[in-house]
């Protein structure tokens, strides 16, 4: 049974924010502690034969369809609506996924929940993934994410966060996720809850519970002004923006936003999220992030959400979200 939700969107909001920030709201659905040297259980069993399970939720004309897939460690290779594809899918690093980036300098390393095909310790993505509970739109998920292999051409240059083969040896971060479709009065949001359990600590740390590779159709961006509620073009240059991002196809018709909940009014230093798009050959990525500064081993949780459907549909959305309580 799905958690009954409170019925101000504002306030659910906020709360769980909260309870992100703390750990409670990912400890309490998963239930899962840091165990990052153990070995894997048996493995999760998918409803499809071909190691796929999928959400789905009417919205609009259509309805909104994710796939989470086993070649990608139980991340979302697959997402559509009215007929639309919204993620490039060459590659396992073009899945919606959770990323993190570990330390600085000469010791930084990057990780991602679906892996990329130079992973250093060349482990199937399939025995990553712990465990997987669903029901009909939405899933839960524990994953040890993968370190990468060469530098993702699509971050933003200069990067002081080189591949280090040494890497393999490190324990990776225990990734806990709940994604749902829909929340109260907005059947385009896509909610994704994380928790990123650390085994050591770390002098910085970029966490993205939510980043994608969106197809290269998708080659309008634009900027959410949350102030006014209205929207201006955005040049797709490498960096992070305060502000929402939405990418849309020229006419309007399907577009996909990321947006993140700022920290609450009692707590003026905790992470605020960033929002990137970055243009790559045949896609533009789209993601949200938080950085952390001294970063204690243990839990990290940030709740990110992708919304879905027409430009006037996602403007609407984050026009909602962003309105005053």
């Amino acid at each position: 049974m799905q958690p009954r939700f409170p019925t101000r969107p504002q306030a659910r909001f906020r709360a769980r924010f909260r309870a992100a920030r703390f750990g409670g709201l990912v400890a309490a659905l998963l239930a899962a502690p840091a165990r990052a040297g153990d070995a894997p259980g048996p493995a999760p069993l998918w409803p499809e034969p071909d190691g796929t399970l999928i959400l789905a939720r009417p919205f609009g004309r259509s309805e909104i369809s994710l796939r989470l897939s086993r070649r990608v460690a139980g991340a979302v290779d697959t997402l559509t609506w009215d007929g639309v594809t919204f993620l490039a899918d060459t590659e396992p690093g073009d899945a919606l996924q959770a990323r993190a980036e570990v330390g600085s300098g000469g010791g930084c390393r990057r990780a991602s929940e679906a892996g990329t095909p130079q992973d250093p310790t060349g482990e199937p993505a399939a025995r990553r993934l712990r465990a997987l509970r669903a029901g009909r739109s939405w899933a839960e998920t524990e994953t040890r994410m993968a370190w990468d292999g060469p530098s993702d051409p699509a971050d933003e240059p200069p990067s002081d966060c080189p591949t280090r083969a040494a890497a393999a040896a490190l324990p990776a971060p225990i990734l806990h996720k709940r994604i749902a479709l829909g929340l109260p009065g907005l059947g385009n949001a896509v909610e994704v809850q994380t928790r990123f359990d650390l085994a050591e600590a770390a002098a910085a740390l970029r966490l993205e519970p939510l980043a994608a590779a969106v197809p290269a159709e998708f080659s309008s961006a634009w900027r959410f002004d949350p102030a006014s509620g209205g929207i201006a073009p955005l040049d797709p240059e490498p960096g992070e923006r305060p502000d929402p991002v939405i990418l849309a196809t020229p006419e309007g018709s399907h577009a996909l936003a990321v947006w993140a909940p700022g920290p609450p009014e009692q707590e003026p230093d905790a992470p605020r999220p960033g929002f990137a798009v970055a243009a790559e050959a045949g896609a533009n990525r789209l993601s949200c992030r938080f950085r952390v500064t001294h970063a204690a081993a243990g839990a990290h949780a940030f709740a990110c959400y992708a919304l879905v459907g027409s430009l006037a549909d996602v403007r609407a959305a984050l026009r909602t979200l962003t309105a005053p309580p």
